[in-house]
């Protein structure tokens, strides 16, 4: 899930970022024939410039986190929770106005059905605005599942074209305690990369896969 969000790679730049810039800048001000009170002083910037590049990496991880895992139409999306309309969010039914922090939501997004509101979807997809990113259109997958399922294809059609993958699809059907023949497969767009949401029958999220290239 991390390499589907792009999180991984964030928290590799946020963590080098902290560690070189306190070494870099205290070699900088590092000078023995400093005054002790004014090389305590640079010393204190130094730290509160780490301090502050951290709170701010944490906070940029925070909002990339992976909120929402949500069915639309015939695929999964993979929200970050920068990217949901949270002035939407009383619009969702009450259990799912918490995007939380443990875990992307799963969770439907429908398509509108009032002409206006049709309009105003498709000008916010053309800006890259989904309808899983509008809170206002989310509803509980359990009630959806089974258009999720029966939209999807069968796992042996991408064990076909990908077997290097079988062994990652074993895993995900034996911890969703199912035969793997019998997962069936949608595809997931995210932030910074595709791959496929593994459905267990009747539509229950047995797991995810990124995107590999066909061998």
């Amino acid at each position: 899930m991390d390499t589907l969000a792009g999180g991984m790679q964030l928290f590799l730049i946020v963590i080098g970022v902290d560690m070189v810039l306190g070494p870099c800048l205290t070699a900088v001000i590092a000078n023995p024939n400093k005054p002790r009170r004014e090389l305590a002083r640079d010393v204190a910037i130094v730290l509160a410039l780490q301090v502050s590049a951290l709170a701010y990496g944490i906070n940029t991880l925070a909002a990339a986190r992976p909120a929402v895992l949500a069915f639309e139409v015939d695929l999964f999306r993979l929200v970050a929770a920068i990217d949901i309309q949270t002035e939407q969010l009383q619009s969702a039914p009450p259990q799912l106005r918490d995007i939380g922090w443990t875990g992307p939501r799963t969770l439907a997004a429908v398509k509108p059905t009032n002409s206006d509101e049709i309009y105003d979807s498709i000008q916010l997809g053309l800006a890259g605005i989904h309808l899983a990113a509008l809170p206002r259109y989310w509803r509980n997958y359990d009630e959806h599942a089974g258009q999720a399922w029966d939209r999807a294809s069968p796992i042996a059609k991408v064990l076909n074209q990908q077997p290097n993958l079988k062994q990652e699809i074993d895993k995900i059907a034996s911890s969703a305690q199912v035969h793997p023949a019998s997962l069936r497969v949608l595809p997931l767009l995210a932030r910074r990369a595709e791959g496929m949401v593994l459905l267990a029958p009747g539509g229950r999220v047995a797991g995810m896969l990124a995107a590999t290239a066909p061998q």
